[in-house]
């Protein structure tokens, strides 16, 4: 629907859906930058065939041409284009586009007919729009959302990028009988914020949540996140997985905890916990604190019991019908849900199945006595290739006594899917027994070779394939080429049973072991072509990461542990995977780790996370300490403590001390013969010679950078020499362009870190240029990437850019609020930063002391000290986006 209303003093034309109203902006800044999809600069394109659709004008746009067309095919365009790869009911559609008013069907049709006409499509081809009769419609032309364009000076600006976590994994299989709940769901969501998915496991929860989220999503303007807890193995953990899968630092404030409600007090979230049974009180707990303190943020869980907390709705999602069809030669019998379920993975293992005379009364058989539970349906069915169904019915008959096999003082929710799974596993031979219970130990995704590693001994290819084919493992295809395997957590949690202590023991500390080579691995590959390839084997094996650092912390096995910590440093940097370092702090805090070689290494570690957390004086302290350990153990150092005295010194404002720790960086890199740490140190001395003016000695430093990271190849490592070239040149448009060279290659690298500084200075370039709206834009992007980062070492940096687009912006008093936070912390204007941008912040400094007046702007610097960082945060990002600023 479409209509008029005021805003900021001027008539706009707004598009609604059911819960959300949009303005389509004029300035940018007017519209939320994250709505829905990623936008361009507040706009959202669609592009498909030949067609472009413009939500932000309103406007359809087909081979360059402007097609009019009527408000309500707009509105049905969209509809139908934000729900693509689905079927729409013709009601949904009516309800979607006219609301409340009375619409009849053939007002519909007439409109899809235009909406075909004005994209080029027709009944009869139907290449943008399939009639799916007796049902609706569906969206079936490929789409994908514009990137902006490369502006005047022909830099094409950084697109938005979606938080970690906030995308919800693809519906694999057509969710089956579920429809009405999920109708009553949605509606219960709009006025609940704590929302409880309570059954057996196996039942569906997480496919339900999952399928619920992805209908609401819309509702929230700052995204989705999903925090899997499967992979958590232990309450201590909780609050790292949301920590990560939030895209929140481990150490952002006082306490994780705070770190989570900080990051969400601000922000409108759907969170979707998934598998809370095994942490049910730590959860809880967490969940209390971020419904207390963040209004908008609504929890949506799945969990073996309730939550018990005040306001939370809790749902019983109850198996599946069974029907009361006795006649199972009718034709009734199909439509059972449980039956439709079992007919539908039953022909995935076996195309050939058919629900017939001969077949009906076995699958209902089948279905009551698992009582219509999903999981042990497809558990059976996947049976269908290689065992009669009328057998696994006589089977269940023998084995299986769900409704009336009661066995005392268990959990019947559990004990119904322990037989389900104990039935399964008796299917298998005692080979195949051995290595379901092997793969156990795997906290995620495995493949193959790590595989083979852990359960030595076992023919682990032939017995992985029949595992899959009995469902007792799902098979995961990698963007990287080949098959992961993963094992459900209710089966992980059966098959660690079947193992005794000794074995157990045996398995985990293989697995440890191994996960430490795979950093080794994927550290040593850091500096290659293949840099992409090791971020993302990384990224894939950070569950396996975390346990098997925990294990060998649990056993104080240092070699193991301390060989992880160091192995994943660089990668935990470059990702801002900063739980890394609280792995590090705490191994140093082991007195058997003393004496170790390694030691003074993951002392290192501990003091880059301080460092990152702007946490000046204990990074300072912690790398002294580790020096001296080096030094009285005639160890080489490892370059990490000089990279952490270096970064410190400068941005406290003691450059010459600072200079000096950046010279020994390269000597201890040039000792190294390694190239790739050498285009780091060259990189990382340079900036700081650009930045105090120094562009001769820079740009030989350049040289020197470029030359080592062409051996490399490493896309970081160029990367680090274009952001070099950028410091040192003081030609703006060239510098722009280094800028953004230096982000393409740093994403195509995984390149977290880096991608975040070259556009934050790119951001605070443009300013400089006059290109405000942009430069704010920007800045605005990259301070909350820091934010959720806990990156507060680079934040400093980013606020004085932030500094001088206030001044420009007329935002004075929070210009001055950023000034005393930024002297409260750091020294304005030290390194890294261009010297152009140095001498500009001076220079606004005192302009916003001039223009306030003295009273005023300490009185203002005053109150941006005591302010906490979130709230800083918030208000300098709304200041910089023109929203209205919280008091």
């Amino acid at each position: 629907m479409q209509r008029l209303i005021a805003f900021n003093d001027t008539w706009h034309l707004t598009t609604s859906w059911p819960g959300r109203t949009r303005v389509p902006a004029v300035d940018p800044r007017l519209t939320d930058w994250r709505f829905a999809e990623p936008t361009r600069g507040g706009q959202l394109i669609y592009l498909f065939e030949e067609c472009e659709l413009d939500v932000g004008r309103v406007a359809l746009r087909r081979q360059g041409s402007e097609a009019r067309i009527e408000p309500q095919v707009f509105d049905l365009l969209r509809f139908l284009i934000e729900r693509r790869g689905q079927v729409v009911r013709k009601e949904e559609l009516l309800d979607g586009v006219w609301g409340d008013r009375f619409v009849s069907e053939s007002a519909l049709t007439t409109r899809i007919k235009s909406l075909r006409q004005a994209v080029g499509d027709d009944g009869s081809s139907q290449r943008v729009i399939r009639t799916v009769h007796g049902k609706g419609y569906e969206f079936i032309a490929d789409v994908r959302v514009a990137d902006e364009p490369a502006t005047a000076d022909g830099v094409a600006r950084p697109a938005w990028v979606a938080p970690a976590g906030s995308v919800l994994p693809v519906a694999l299989h057509v969710l089956v009988g579920r429809e009405r709940l999920l109708e009553q769901l949605q509606t219960d969501m709009a006025t609940s914020r704590l929302l409880t998915l309570v059954g057996t496991g196996g039942v569906g929860k997480t496919s339900l949540a999952f399928e619920l989220a992805r209908r609401i999503a819309g509702n929230y303007r700052d995204g989705v996140h999903l925090v899997e807890l499967v992979t958590v193995l232990d309450e201590d953990a909780t609050s790292e997985a949301f920590a990560t899968a939030l895209d929140v630092s481990t150490a952002l404030s006082t306490s994780i905890e705070e770190a989570i409600v900080d990051v969400l007090r601000v922000r409108r979230v759907l969170v979707v916990l998934d598998n809370c049974e095994h942490l049910i009180e730590r959860v809880a707990a967490l969940v209390g604190r971020i419904l207390g303190a963040a209004p908008e943020v609504s929890i949506l869980a799945t969990s073996r019991e309730p939550l018990s907390l005040p306001g939370e709705h809790v749902w019983d999602v109850e198996p599946l019908p069974t029907g009361d069809v006795d006649d199972t030669t009718g034709t009734g019998l199909a439509s059972v849900p449980a039956v439709a379920l079992f007919v539908e993975r039953a022909r995935e293992a076996d195309p050939t199945f058919e629900l017939s005379g001969a077949t009906a009364a076995a699958v209902l058989e089948i279905c009551r006595r698992l009582d219509g539970i999903p999981l042990a349906i497809e558990l059976a069915a996947s049976l269908a290739r290689s065992v009669d169904v009328t057998e696994i019915a006589v089977r269940l008959d023998e084995r299986f006594t769900l409704l009336n096999g009661v066995r005392r003082g268990v959990d019947p929710r559990h004990r119904t899917l322990r037989d389900v799974i104990s039935w399964s596993y008796d299917l298998l031979d005692d080979d195949e027994q051995r290595l379901f219970a092997s793969l156990a130990v795997f906290a995620g995704q495995f493949d193959l070779g790590v595989a083979e590693s852990v359960c030595r001994g076992q023919d682990v290819l032939g017995l992985l394939t029949r595992l899959t084919q009995r469902s007792m493992l799902v098979v995961r295809r990698s963007p990287l080429g080949g098959t992961r395997y993963e094992m459900l957590e209710t089966l992980r949690e059966y098959g660690r049973s079947r193992l005794d202590d000794d074995r157990s023991v045996e398995l985990f500390g293989t697995h440890a072991r191994q996960f430490a080579a795979i950093a080794r691995s994927v550290a040593a590959d850091l500096g290659t072509p293949q840099e992409g390839t090791a971020v993302r084997r990384a990224d894939g094996s950070f569950a396996d990461l975390r346990a098997a650092q925990r294990f060998a912390f649990e056993v104080e096995d240092f070699d193991t542990g301390f060989a992880l910590v160091c192995a994943a440093r660089e990668y935990a940097m470059r990702t801002m995977r900063y739980e890394v370092f609280t792995w590090a702090a705490s191994w140093s805090h082991l007195p058997g780790g003393v004496g170790h070689r390694l030691h003074p290494t993951v002392m290192g570690v501990q003091a880059y996370g301080a460092f990152v957390r702007g946490e000046f004086e204990s990074a300072l302290s912690l790398a002294y300490a580790a020096r001296t350990i080096e030094v009285a153990q005639s160890l080489a150092p490892s370059g990490l403590v000089e990279r952490v005295l270096a970064n410190v010194l400068s941005s406290i404002g003691e450059l010459e001390s600072g200079m000096v720790e950046m010279a020994r960086v390269v000597e201890v890199a040039d000792a190294s013969g390694d190239n790739s740490r050498l285009a780091h140190a060259c990189y990382m001395r340079s900036v700081g010679e650009s930045s105090v003016g120094n562009f001769d000695e820079a740009n030989r430093l350049i040289h020197r950078a470029r030359k080592a990271a062409l051996l490399t190849g490493s896309p970081t490592d160029l990367a680090s020499a274009s952001v070099a070239e950028g410091f040192a040149t003081r030609d703006g448009t060239a510098a722009l362009e280094a800028f953004a060279l230096a982000d393409r290659l740093a994403r195509s690298g995984g390149n977290r870190w880096m991608s975040a500084f070259a556009r934050t200075e790119a951001s605070g370039l443009l300013i400089h240029q006059g290109r405000i709206g942009e430069a704010c834009d920007g800045l605005a992007e990259m301070v909350d990437v820091w934010y959720r980062a806990g990156e507060w070492a680079q934040q400093w940096h980013t606020m004085s850019r932030c500094l001088i687009a206030l001044d420009r912006i007329g935002q004075l008093d929070v210009a001055a609020q950023v000034l005393g936070a930024i002297d409260s912390h750091t020294a304005i204007g030290s390194p890294p930063v261009m010297s152009t941008l140095r001498d500009l912040a001076l220079e606004t400094r005192d302009s916003v002391d001039a223009q306030l007046g003295e009273d005023r702007s300490d009185e203002q610097r005053a109150v941006g000290a005591s302010l906490s960082m979130t709230t800083l945060v918030e208000r300098t990002r709304s200041a910089l986006l023109g929203r209205p600023i919280a008091p």
